[in-house]
């Protein structure tokens, strides 16, 4: 039971913080989480049409702007 209840205190910290947090400053922060998981090739569409071309992948693009 005790695992269970500090559990949810964990879970709902995370979330305080979480929405703690603003949106600008989510959206901000996107480009460090993006660049250090590796996974997507940020702010460089040439070199993704390259890798998609390479690969024979897809290729998904996201506009995003900060308002």
């Amino acid at each position: 039971m005790r695992s269970i209840a500090a559990s949810i205190c964990l879970l709902a910290l995370a979330v305080g913080v979480h929405a703690a947090e603003s949106r600008d400053a989510r959206v901000r922060n996107d480009r460090t989480n993006v660049q250090a998981t590796g996974l997507w090739i940020y702010n460089d569409l040439a070199k993704g049409f390259d890798e998609a071309k390479a690969t024979g992948k897809p290729l998904l693009v996201v506009l995003r702007c900060v308002p």
